[in-house]
């Protein structure tokens, strides 16, 4: 089998609309949605829509969480919070609803999905675990493979019961051994936090027991103008230049 993994989508309708081209292309059997289908872009009504038609299964992000939840809003940059301020505004009660019914986490074909840090928080980001932490949440993981996003950075720890190692990866599929467990974090399709500005994300082969990441070219111009049209904050547009 081969599962798409996608995260971070953040209101991109172009890019979103490539990645799933992509995925379509590429002998995909299921996708799996790791949250943050909203805020920064201009798009998030649009993007829910395209989640929902395709019935992806998908777990709630922090700015899923920010938009039903004051006190998570509060927790956000100032920017972020322009932002989700502009995307409440323009969901609807049944957009509102959907967004509610996202559950925290998902376990799908003996794999751990949740945005942030598992085994189930939305708002950790897997840069800032201690090393101590991670091992003894990875020693207690029920599942070999936990996908994450929120960090907008591809990469991914590994951890054989001892030793725990953390890398970014890129390029070539990544190899998964059958003894050691892992944290891979599937990048994001709508609003990239390094150099590459192309949308990323990931197909899990369970044949293969590779991951291989992907990247795909949209027109980050017409989203950046879009931002910027809406009037949301100019940074949300340069990034993505």
């Amino acid at each position: 089998m081969r599962l798409a993994v996608i995260s971070d989508i953040h209101g991109n309708l172009e890019a979103l609309e490539q990645v799933l081209a992509d995925i379509d292309r590429s002998g995909v059997d299921e996708t799996v949605c790791l949250g943050d289908m909203i805020g920064y872009g201009p798009d998030p009504r649009a993007v829910i829509g395209r989640v929902q038609k395709r019935e992806i299964p998908c777990v709630a992000g922090n700015h899923e969480l920010a938009v039903i939840d004051p006190a998570c809003m509060l927790e956000m940059n100032l920017y972020a919070r322009i932002s989700l301020e502009f995307t409440r505004g323009m969901l609807s009660g049944k957009d509102l609803d959907f967004i509610r019914r996202l559950p925290p986490f998902l376990v799908l074909h003996e794999c751990r999905f949740v945005h942030g840090f598992p085994p189930d928080s939305p708002i950790e980001y897997l840069s800032r675990i201690p090393q101590n932490r991670m091992r003894q949440v990875m020693g207690r993981m029920t599942e070999n493979i936990c996908f994450v996003g929120h960090t907008h950075l591809l990469g991914r720890v590994e951890f054989d019961g001892t030793d725990l190692k953390r890398t970014g990866f890129k390029g070539d599929p990544l190899f998964l051994k059958q003894n050691l467990r892992y944290i891979v974090n599937a990048g994001s399709v709508g609003q990239p936090r390094d150099p590459d500005k192309r949308a990323k994300y990931v197909i899990w082969d369970t044949k293969t027991k590779t991951v291989e990441p992907r990247y795909v070219d949209y027109d980050r111009r017409k989203t950046a103008g879009k931002i910027r049209d809406a009037g949301l904050p100019e940074i949300h547009a340069h990034l993505l230049l």
